[in-house]
Order: structure tokens, then C-alpha cells, then sequence
């Protein structure tokens, strides 16, 4: 989800995230450029368009760095 002002800018902060009562996304934020307080809302299928694929590489490597330091803490892994 792009959080970009009416003026271009991207906006400073956010002030709050949240869900419809029909369950869309809701993100209120600040645009510090032309101090305008703005909403954007999507829906949940499509922020999940929107999300790339899982790295299954990087989470296999995450899984191995993981289990490597619980084991050099004593801890049995597996």
C-alpha cells in the first residue's frame, strides 16, 4: 500500500492503522508538506495481491541461524 499526499510527498508519520467495519485496511496519516490529515483504505484481497510471494530461501536460512544459536546456548533443536 502506497501512502502518498494529493501534493506527491510521502507522508511524515502515520497516525493510526486499523479496519472497517466490512473489514478493509485503514491507514490515517500525516502529510507534514501541506498539513493535510488523510486516510487510504484497501481491502484484505488486495493487500494480499499486493504482498510479494514468501522467500522460502531466506526463511530456510533464518530457520538454520536460528537453530545454530539455540544449540551453541545448550538448547536441543529438532
Amino acid at each position: 500500500m502506497q501512502l502518498v499526499c494529493h501534493c506527491g510527498q510521502a507522508p511524515e508519520r502515520i497516525l493510526e492503522v486499523g479496519f472497517t467495519s466490512e473489514g478493509n485496511l485503514v491507514v490515517h496519516f500525516w502529510c507534514s508538506a501541506c498539513s493535510r490529515v488523510l486516510f487510504t483504505s484497501k481491502s484484505l484481497e488486495e493487500c494480499a495481491k499486493a504482498c510479494p510471494p514468501p522467500d522460502t530461501e531466506a526463511e530456510k536460512q533464518s530457520a538454520d541461524a536460528d537453530a545454530s544459536f539455540l544449540q551453541s546456548l545448550g538448547i536441543a533443536v529438532g
